[in-house]
């Protein structure tokens, strides 16, 4: 599935893919990136969210070995609900490492999030298989 490029830096990249109005959110962040910046980059997400309002969203998340501060897990949750909601998010797809270590973060705020928010929300370890959901 092709994706056009709408951002991207040292940490994440967002692409789009208008046919089946699909955001794909890639992270690659180091176990020791600054809270800051790593709220800047959820931000930066929430805010292509808004203006591309998709129906599905797949967050890549095979090589984000950032430990989530629980402040932060916190603050992520609230702004994933109402932006989520906001745009009316039908399905969200998470590729995962199979890294023990990063997936407990990662676990973590997706099993809180997911007993709020009003869209399905499934793991992966294959792209295709998650694109393929997501369709």
């Amino acid at each position: 599935m092709k994706f056009n490029q709408i951002y991207k830096s040292d940490f994440q990249e967002i692409g789009y893919n208008e046919s089946y109005q699909i955001i794909k959110s890639t992270w690659n962040t180091p176990i020791n990136l600054s809270e800051k910046i790593y709220r800047q980059e959820l931000n930066q997400y929430f805010d292509i969210l808004k203006q591309t309002t998709p129906k599905n969203v797949l967050v890549d998340a095979v090589k984000a070995y950032y430990q989530i501060l629980p402040e932060t897990q916190e603050w992520m949750q609230k702004r994933s609900f109402e932006i989520h909601k906001e745009v009316n998010l039908k399905k969200m797809a998470w590729l995962v490492s199979s890294d023990l270590f990063s997936q407990m973060t990662f676990d973590q705020a997706i099993e809180n999030l997911n007993e709020v928010v009003e869209f399905q929300l499934k793991y992966f370890d294959d792209l295709d298989d998650a694109q393929n959901w997501l369709k």
